[in-house]
Parts: C-alpha cells; structure tokens; sequence
C-alpha cells in the first residue's frame, strides 16, 4: 500500500472516531463553515483532545516527523468531516481554518484525493507555504 493510501485509511479511520466522541457543530460554528465554503457543515465533528497524536503506523509517522507535521504544537487537524482540536484551543480563527480544510476535502472529493494533493505541496514547498495551507490561512475568521 502507498503512502497516500496508507493516510487516506488512516484519515478515515479518525473521521469515524471523531464522529464518535466528538460533537456536532454548534448552529454559530456551522455559520462559520458555511462562510468558509464547507458545503455539508452538518457532517462536520469536533472533538477536543489533550493532544493530536501522530499516526501509529510506522510510514505516516516518519513522513510526519520528516515534513514536521503533527508535532506538539499542533492545535488543529481536519480529517475529512472530523476536526482534532486541542483542548484550550478552540477560537474562531482555528476553527474557520480547519473548516476551510473541510471545503477542501469536499472539493478534492476523497480523502486520497485530497491527500494527495497536500501531502505533494506539504513535500514540495513545506507546510507553511503550501497552497492549501495558505488558502486556509487566508480564510480565518478573527
């Protein structure tokens, strides 16, 4: 199995556990997802977490840890409708972030189409300057 697939099941598999523990989005939140573009904001979960952990998986780890993704300051990561939020983090500016990703998923059609996509910018230009990142930055709401 590739890489990208590995994290397309990997994102999936969170998608779902997120949408276990996690909560629907409040009706200002899902104001804010439709303001970012996401077209399903009632799909969309948040659930808060002390810390976003890395992928057990041995690959995605090390790929995570070589592109400095997904380390300790990490404070807000999208996996398809399911959003990680670390605990004490949760303002509006990360959350219209996060949705922006969610309209990119949407967009993209498929987890391994939009990873794909990321992790190839993430690779290529760094996690700051990847165009998705900078589109999400440039959707934040203060």
């Amino acid at each position: 199995m590739n890489i990208i697939a590995l994290a397309a099941n990997w994102v999936e598999q969170q998608q779902h556990v997120i949408a276990k523990t996690g909560r629907s989005l409040t009706d200002a939140e899902q104001a804010i997802a439709k303001q970012v573009g996401v077209e399903k904001p009632e799909a969309v979960f948040i659930a808060q977490v002390p810390a976003i952990e890395r992928p057990a998986q041995a690959e995605l780890a090390a790929l995570c840890q070589q592109q400095g993704f997904l380390t300790d300051d990490t404070i807000g990561l999208t996996l398809g409708y399911g959003i990680y939020i670390k605990q004490g983090h949760l303002t509006p500016r990360l959350l219209s972030h996060e949705l922006r990703h969610v309209y990119q998923y949407e967009q993209a059609g498929s987890a391994e189409a939009f990873l794909s996509r990321y992790i190839a910018q993430v690779m290529q230009y760094g996690y700051a300057d990847a165009p998705l990142e900078i589109d999400a930055r440039a959707h934040e709401i203060s």
